[in-house]
Protein backbone atom coordinates (compact mmCIF):
# COMPACT_ATOMS: atom_id res chain seq x y z
CA UNK A 1 0.00 0.00 0.00
CA UNK A 2 2.82 2.06 0.69
CA UNK A 3 4.45 1.64 -3.04
CA UNK A 4 1.10 2.64 -4.60
CA UNK A 5 0.45 5.48 -2.47
CA UNK A 6 4.26 6.64 -2.85
CA UNK A 7 3.35 6.29 -6.84
CA UNK A 8 0.17 8.11 -6.71
CA UNK A 9 1.50 11.33 -5.21
CA UNK A 10 4.27 10.96 -7.75
CA UNK A 11 1.84 11.11 -10.65
CA UNK A 12 -0.58 14.07 -8.77
CA UNK A 13 2.50 15.92 -8.50
CA UNK A 14 3.62 15.24 -12.21
CA UNK A 15 0.28 16.47 -13.30
CA UNK A 16 0.17 19.49 -11.16
CA UNK A 17 3.59 20.65 -12.42
CA UNK A 18 2.54 19.68 -16.21
CA UNK A 19 -0.68 21.79 -15.84
CA UNK A 20 1.42 24.54 -14.41
CA UNK A 21 3.99 24.56 -16.77
CA UNK A 22 1.29 25.06 -19.73
CA UNK A 23 -1.30 27.21 -17.91
CA UNK A 24 1.09 30.45 -19.37
CA UNK A 25 1.01 28.75 -23.01
CA UNK A 26 -2.60 28.79 -22.99
CA UNK A 27 -3.49 31.94 -21.30
CA UNK A 28 -0.46 33.63 -23.51
CA UNK A 29 -2.57 32.43 -26.58
CA UNK A 30 -5.79 33.91 -25.20
CA UNK A 31 -4.66 37.04 -24.84
CA UNK A 32 -4.31 37.57 -28.84
CA UNK A 33 -7.85 37.45 -28.62
CA UNK A 34 -10.18 40.20 -27.90
CA UNK A 35 -10.68 40.86 -24.28
CA UNK A 36 -14.11 41.93 -24.54
CA UNK A 37 -17.27 41.31 -27.36
CA UNK A 38 -19.63 44.11 -26.93
CA UNK A 39 -22.42 45.22 -29.20
CA UNK A 40 -22.72 48.64 -30.90
CA UNK A 41 -25.64 50.03 -30.08
CA UNK A 42 -28.49 48.49 -32.56
CA UNK A 43 -26.00 47.70 -34.85
CA UNK A 44 -24.94 43.90 -34.05
CA UNK A 45 -21.69 42.81 -32.88
CA UNK A 46 -18.87 45.07 -33.42
CA UNK A 47 -15.12 44.52 -33.25
CA UNK A 48 -12.24 47.14 -33.83
CA UNK A 49 -9.30 45.70 -35.61
CA UNK A 50 -6.28 47.79 -35.82
CA UNK A 51 -2.22 48.25 -36.29
CA UNK A 52 -0.11 50.95 -34.67
CA UNK A 53 3.50 50.83 -34.59
CA UNK A 54 3.31 54.48 -32.38
CA UNK A 55 0.27 54.45 -30.89
CA UNK A 56 -1.53 57.13 -32.36
CA UNK A 57 -3.87 54.70 -34.22
CA UNK A 58 -4.10 52.21 -31.18
CA UNK A 59 -5.21 55.66 -29.07
CA UNK A 60 -8.50 55.87 -31.42
CA UNK A 61 -8.66 51.79 -31.53
CA UNK A 62 -8.89 52.03 -27.85
CA UNK A 63 -11.55 55.51 -27.41
CA UNK A 64 -13.86 53.25 -30.39
CA UNK A 65 -14.10 50.16 -28.04
CA UNK A 66 -14.76 52.29 -25.10
CA UNK A 67 -17.65 54.12 -26.61
CA UNK A 68 -19.50 50.98 -28.38
CA UNK A 69 -18.14 48.10 -26.85
CA UNK A 70 -16.41 46.37 -29.04
CA UNK A 71 -13.94 43.99 -29.17
CA UNK A 72 -10.41 44.68 -29.43
CA UNK A 73 -8.39 43.09 -31.23
CA UNK A 74 -4.58 44.66 -32.16
CA UNK A 75 -2.68 43.33 -34.95
CA UNK A 76 0.96 42.60 -34.42
CA UNK A 77 3.74 40.49 -36.91
CA UNK A 78 6.33 38.61 -35.66
CA UNK A 79 9.41 40.47 -37.31
CA UNK A 80 9.21 43.72 -35.72
CA UNK A 81 9.95 47.02 -37.91
CA UNK A 82 13.34 48.58 -37.26
CA UNK A 83 12.63 51.03 -34.38
CA UNK A 84 14.24 54.18 -35.80
CA UNK A 85 11.88 55.69 -37.96
CA UNK A 86 14.02 56.79 -40.77
CA UNK A 87 15.30 53.28 -41.18
CA UNK A 88 11.42 51.84 -41.18
CA UNK A 89 10.05 54.63 -43.65
CA UNK A 90 12.09 53.30 -46.16
CA UNK A 91 11.64 49.75 -45.00
CA UNK A 92 8.15 50.08 -45.07
CA UNK A 93 8.31 52.02 -48.51
CA UNK A 94 9.78 49.21 -50.30
CA UNK A 95 6.88 46.53 -49.25
CA UNK A 96 4.51 48.39 -49.58
CA UNK A 97 5.31 49.06 -53.33
CA UNK A 98 6.51 45.34 -53.62
CA UNK A 99 3.04 44.37 -52.05
CA UNK A 100 4.46 42.43 -49.75
CA UNK A 101 3.80 40.39 -46.81
CA UNK A 102 4.72 40.14 -42.97
CA UNK A 103 3.62 37.10 -40.80
CA UNK A 104 1.31 38.05 -38.14
CA UNK A 105 1.93 36.75 -34.86
CA UNK A 106 -1.51 37.78 -33.76
CA UNK A 107 -3.91 35.17 -33.87
CA UNK A 108 -6.78 36.27 -35.48
CA UNK A 109 -10.11 34.98 -34.30
CA UNK A 110 -13.38 33.72 -35.88
CA UNK A 111 -14.85 37.04 -37.34
CA UNK A 112 -17.80 35.24 -38.60
CA UNK A 113 -19.98 36.45 -35.84
CA UNK A 114 -19.45 40.33 -36.10
CA UNK A 115 -21.35 42.34 -38.30
CA UNK A 116 -19.11 45.61 -38.13
CA UNK A 117 -15.37 46.30 -38.59
CA UNK A 118 -13.65 49.10 -37.45
CA UNK A 119 -10.62 48.88 -39.47
CA UNK A 120 -7.68 51.06 -38.49
CA UNK A 121 -4.75 51.43 -39.83
CA UNK A 122 -2.16 54.12 -39.83
CA UNK A 123 -0.95 55.67 -43.74
CA UNK A 124 1.67 54.29 -45.42
CA UNK A 125 3.40 55.31 -48.69
CA UNK A 126 -0.14 56.09 -50.21
CA UNK A 127 -1.73 52.95 -49.02
CA UNK A 128 -2.61 51.00 -45.74
CA UNK A 129 0.35 49.86 -43.07
CA UNK A 130 1.97 46.34 -44.74
CA UNK A 131 0.48 44.21 -41.28
CA UNK A 132 -3.20 45.51 -42.37
CA UNK A 133 -2.85 44.61 -45.78
CA UNK A 134 -1.61 41.14 -44.54
CA UNK A 135 -4.59 40.77 -42.69
CA UNK A 136 -6.70 41.76 -44.92
CA UNK A 137 -5.36 39.41 -47.80
CA UNK A 138 -6.74 37.17 -45.51
CA UNK A 139 -9.72 37.87 -44.69
CA UNK A 140 -11.67 40.20 -46.92
CA UNK A 141 -14.67 41.13 -44.65
CA UNK A 142 -16.92 39.75 -47.11
CA UNK A 143 -20.70 41.11 -46.38
CA UNK A 144 -19.47 43.53 -43.19
CA UNK A 145 -19.56 47.23 -42.27
CA UNK A 146 -16.49 48.31 -42.72
CA UNK A 147 -15.35 51.73 -40.75
CA UNK A 148 -12.33 52.71 -41.42
CA UNK A 149 -10.29 54.93 -39.27
CA UNK A 150 -6.75 56.59 -40.30
CA UNK A 151 -3.74 58.24 -38.88
CA UNK A 152 -1.05 59.75 -41.19
CA UNK A 153 1.55 62.63 -40.75
CA UNK A 154 0.09 64.73 -43.06
CA UNK A 155 -1.33 62.86 -46.40
CA UNK A 156 -4.63 62.65 -47.43
CA UNK A 157 -6.18 59.08 -46.49
CA UNK A 158 -7.66 58.15 -49.82
CA UNK A 159 -5.08 55.63 -50.82
CA UNK A 160 -5.69 53.73 -47.91
CA UNK A 161 -9.36 53.96 -48.45
CA UNK A 162 -8.59 52.68 -51.97
CA UNK A 163 -6.93 49.68 -50.88
CA UNK A 164 -9.42 48.83 -48.07
CA UNK A 165 -12.03 48.65 -51.12
CA UNK A 166 -10.07 46.78 -53.86
CA UNK A 167 -9.36 43.91 -51.08
CA UNK A 168 -12.65 44.29 -49.73
CA UNK A 169 -14.84 44.05 -52.50
CA UNK A 170 -17.62 42.78 -51.01
CA UNK A 171 -17.57 44.56 -47.73
CA UNK A 172 -20.20 47.32 -46.82
CA UNK A 173 -17.91 51.19 -46.47
CA UNK A 174 -19.13 53.99 -44.34
CA UNK A 175 -17.98 57.17 -44.08
CA UNK A 176 -14.22 57.18 -42.27
CA UNK A 177 -12.34 58.88 -39.73
CA UNK A 178 -9.14 60.68 -39.92
CA UNK A 179 -6.95 62.58 -38.29
CA UNK A 180 -3.20 63.21 -38.31
CA UNK A 181 -1.18 61.14 -35.93
CA UNK A 182 0.00 63.89 -33.81
CA UNK A 183 -3.75 64.71 -32.84
CA UNK A 184 -4.86 61.38 -32.40
CA UNK A 185 -4.28 61.25 -28.64
CA UNK A 186 -6.50 64.26 -28.13
CA UNK A 187 -9.65 63.02 -30.67
CA UNK A 188 -11.79 61.88 -28.08
CA UNK A 189 -14.55 64.39 -29.13
CA UNK A 190 -14.14 64.21 -32.72
CA UNK A 191 -14.29 60.42 -32.31
CA UNK A 192 -17.66 59.70 -30.61
CA UNK A 193 -19.05 62.41 -32.56
CA UNK A 194 -18.30 59.98 -35.92
CA UNK A 195 -19.55 57.31 -34.05
CA UNK A 196 -22.84 58.95 -32.76
CA UNK A 197 -22.81 59.88 -36.56
CA UNK A 198 -22.48 55.97 -37.53
CA UNK A 199 -25.02 55.35 -35.31
CA UNK A 200 -23.51 54.02 -32.33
Amino acid sequence: MKTVNRRSCLKLAACAAFAGSTAGLFSGRALAAPASEGKGKGKGKAIVIYYSRTGSTEALAKMIAEHTGAALLKIDVKEKYAPDYGDMTYIARDEVRANARRELETVIPDLSGYDTVFLGTPYWWGSVSVPINTFLMDHNLANKTVAPFITSGSSSPSGALSRMKTLCPQAKFVEHFYVPGSDAQDAKADVDAWLKKLGF
